[in-house]
């Protein structure tokens, strides 16, 4: 199949190359880019550190501060931002292999809310509330906004012409913020239809929620194993309809 990929750059052509490797043809076009920004000062050392996604991770690890923080537990929301954390040297790493709700429950699970304070990294446009969820269930955290992802201005030439030509058998989709992003740039250049018809592989529903999708396969669960598996098998939950 040939597979529309609109992630962010690093994460995208990771996911190509997966794609490549079980036979499919990717086209990359990022619909969202990461930009990093100014790591404010703690004033205290936390002792743990939650992450959703490998850009949070990114944006604590242009801190100095960060250094010092290699062995204490990090929480990540998936295998994907684990691998990352493991890369950059630190050593107590638990995986929620889930969504944000799954990786607070881990937390929860895991560390006394009279621990200290947990840091929280995290983009200035979040989709989960991370925070709010964890203060609610007693603990401290410091929600440090380390980076924002700007949208593309435009739809690539080359994705407008597969539109055009009727030349992609699907998209994979990983958020609602990149999924509206790519809705609204085919809207622009007329080809809305015809995004409309491609069909949506989504890591849940979310993500396509109130989107002109006419044909959605969801993930069995909110990851990127999930969503390979039923981009394989064809046999995730179909929905339709989502004008």
């Amino acid at each position: 199949m040939r597979l529309l990929v609109t992630r962010p750059s690093g994460d995208a052509e990771a996911t190509a190359a997966r794609l490549a490797a079980l036979g499919h043809e990717a086209l990359v076009a990022p619909m969202l880019e990461r930009v990093l920004l100014s790591m404010p000062e703690l004033g205290e050392r936390p002792v743990a550190i939650a992450l959703t996604s490998a850009n949070a991770l990114a944006g604590i690890e242009a801190s100095p501060e960060s250094r010092h923080w290699r062995n204490l537990p990090v929480f990540s929301v998936g295998g994907r931002t684990a691998a990352a954390a493991r890369a950059a040297g630190y050593t107590d790493i638990r995986s929620a292999e889930g969504d944000s709700a799954d990786l607070v429950r881990l937390i929860a699970r895991d560390l006394s809310p009279d621990a200290g304070t947990i840091l929280y990294p995290a983009a200035t446009e979040r989709a989960g509330h991370v925070d709010a969820a964890l203060a609610a269930a007693g603990y401290r955290v410091h929600l440090a906004e380390v980076y924002s992802m700007q949208p593309a201005a435009r739809l690539p030439d080359e994705v407008a012409g597969a539109l055009r030509q009727g030349g992609l058998d699907g998209v994979l989709l990983y958020s609602h913020r990149t999924a509206a992003t790519l809705v609204r740039l085919a809207d622009e250049a007329g080809l809305g239809a015809a995004l409309a018809a491609v069909r949506a592989f989504a890591i849940s529903g979310a993500v396509v929620a109130g989107l002109p999708f006419e044909r959605v396969i969801l993930a069995a669960a909110p990851n990127e194993e999930a969503l390979f598996a039923a981009l394989e098998s064809g046999d995730g939950t179909s929905a339709a309809g989502n004008r």
